[in-house]
């Protein structure tokens, strides 16, 4: 490969008037090297139209603030996402009852940014009687009928999916499109949008609970919610594991170990094995778009790689009864509401406070369960656009064209027609494209950036350095309360989902980050710590849905603690202690 410090193939010029940007938040849903398909096709121009749609419709911008037909709200560096905190900021001098202060703690914690410069555009009275508007039918709305309609909408496509492998490759393409151009732009606006307004409800929580000076109070009471879409693959999943558990062919097949797992299984005739394949299939058809890295054009999806929810199956199957993910958020309920009761029993004399807890208690039951949801509706959409472009690159890599399926992810989406009327021409591309992207990919990225004063990439830190020295007995690392309850155990470091079946009962999983993709291994761990995350984060509402001691932005966690440490996680505090 030649010179990478030349922009990526798809790397975007940064804005000068928001000139800083982040890595925090961003980094734990996009935390590998951007391909050209995802960033043309998915990311980049698809998503920023959307974005800027979904602020306007908050009411903190208007569109003609960000350039045309350019991206301002995102940023591409040498291949890595970033999120533009300066934009941020201004929504938080926007913002009643929010600074640009606020913001940068939201989005970097305790890590230091370049100072806020005002910017005379930042406060304007017409921005702040818009979002205004917002906030009040944010805090009024009683339910979300336009999630439960992209619902219906996402599983109907879902239930109208074509036969790939009957189309044209001209065809794949036009599929695609129509699934990105039909679909794609309500569904992501719609879940950008929830992401602000489900701002207001943790802000209005947070600012209700205030006054009882207890810092694990509000992740109490957003635990146990029920209706968690990002939570049901693991209720999917514990029904399965424990149909392993009770069957001594299907124990007898699972102990063999998950390599080719899903073929035995398929191959087996006894009837209670068929009837967990038909049940298996059933929790592809429904769960099989997710993954890490869920916005990727080649996310590894469970339904195309069924080894890794059966991995985490065989992890669940060796759980006592008394991690059941359905106890546990009876559980959690019950706490909450116990809590609930008490809260109001103290504010019994004080009616002001007292209709701020009951309005954000009621915003909160609305919100967390529609956020993920608007979630699992827009990846869902997603898979059935990625789908044609995983089966093109089969299709070449069957024909000897590619040298693999995922070489499709090299071209940029504007490069496809090229692509479908000469492949063979785009060879050498995809192979240049490839080594540059595998040096890319050795590389960690600094958190935050300006506009003009971007590090040379000769220059970034590789991400096998060690970074951070190794916590010692009697270190106390900090992070973020994401769920309640305290776990001492033996740590067990993945860095990858597929693998899960190194995790053994009762110890303490450590991870990189929280999407999704995930979540279902939370409920084989006595607790869990990730070097990223938030409040809201999709990591942080399961954990509470599930009863699993967690704590969030733990930095270099997975540096920092290795294989065998003895912890104990306290997820209300957000500390983890080293033995």
């Amino acid at each position: 490969m030649g010179d990478i410090t030349r922009p990526w193939v798809v790397d975007n010029e940064l804005s000068t008037r928001w000139p800083v940007y982040t890595r925090g938040n961003v980094g734990e849903v996009s935390s590998t090297v951007a391909t050209p398909l995802f960033w043309s096709m998915i990311g980049g121009p698809p998503s920023e139209r959307e974005w800027q749609q979904a602020l306007a419709e908050f009411g903190a911008f208007d569109t003609d603030e960000f350039r045309d037909g350019v991206i301002d709200i995102q940023g591409l560096v040498h291949g890595y996402v970033y999120l533009n905190l300066s934009n941020m900021r201004t929504f938080g001098a926007r913002m009643p009852g929010a600074t640009p202060d606020l913001m940068d703690r939201t989005y970097l914690g305790d890590r230091e940014a370049p100072a806020y410069v005002p910017h005379p555009d930042d406060q304007r009275p017409e921005y702040t009687a818009r979002i205004l508007a917002t906030v009040q039918r944010v805090m009024s709305e009683t339910g979300r009928p336009d999630i439960e309609e992209h619902r219906k909408t996402a599983e109907k496509l879902r239930s109208a999916r074509p036969d790939y492998s009957s189309m044209s490759e001209a065809d794949l393409v036009a599929y695609q499109r129509l699934v990105m151009r039909e679909y794609y732009p309500m569904f992501t606006r719609t879940h950008l949008r929830m992401v602000y307004e489900g701002s207001i409800v943790t802000g209005a929580l947070e600012d209700a609970v205030a006054p009882f000076a207890d810092p694990g109070l509000a992740v109490r009471l957003t635990a146990g919610l029920g209706n968690i879409a990002s939570a049901a693959p693991n209720h999917a999943m514990w029904t399965l594991g424990r149909t392993v558990r009770q069957s001594p062919n299907l124990t007898a097949l699972f102990e063999q170990g998950v390599a080719s797992l899903d073929e035995r299984l398929r191959a087996a005739t006894a009837p209670e094995i068929t009837d967990f394949v038909a049940a298996f299939d059933e929790f592809l058809y429904e769960f099989g778009s997710r993954s890490t890295q869920e916005w990727e054009a080649n996310a590894r999806t469970w339904e195309a790689f069924p080894s890794i929810p059966l991995g985490m199956i065989d992890r669940m199957r060796l759980q006592d009864e008394d991690k059941n993910p359905v106890q546990q958020s009876k559980r959690l309920r019950e706490e909450r509401e116990l809590c609930v009761t008490q809260m109001r029993e103290t504010l019994a004399d004080q009616p002001g406070q007292l209709a701020k807890l009951e309005a954000a208690l009621q915003s909160v039951s609305v919100y967390s369960p529609a956020r993920e949801q608007s979630k699992t509706n827009t990846i869902r959409v997603l898979h059935e656009a990625r789908l044609p472009m995983a089966e093109l690159g089969r299709r070449y890599a069957d024909q000897g064209i590619f040298d693999r399926p995922d070489d499709i992810v090299m071209v940029r989406e504007g490069e496809l027609d090229a692509l479908v009327a000469d492949p063979r021409s785009f060879h050498n591309t995809i192979v240049e494209r490839w080594a540059w992207f595998d040096r890319l990919s050795e590389l960690e990225p600094p958190f935050i950036v300006e506009a003009g004063k971007i590090p040379s990439v000769t220059e970034w830190p590789k991400k096998t350095d060690p970074g951070a020295e190794t916590a010692v007995s009697g270190d106390v690392l900090t992070g973020l309360p994401a769920c309640t309850g305290v776990a001492t155990g033996v740590a067990r470091v993945i860095t990858d989902p597929e693998d899960a079946p190194d995790l053994e009962p009762g110890e303490i999983l450590v991870a990189p980050l929280t999407d999704p993709g995930w979540t279902p291994i939370f409920t084989s761990a006595a607790a869990v710590v990730v070097n990223v995350g938030s409040s809201m984060s999709h990591a942080a509402i399961v954990s509470r849905e599930l009863g699993i001691p967690c704590v969030l932005g733990v930095r270099q966690a997975t540096k920092r603690i290795t294989d065998g440490m003895v912890l104990t996680v306290d997820g209300g505090a957000g500390t983890v202690t080293v033995h």
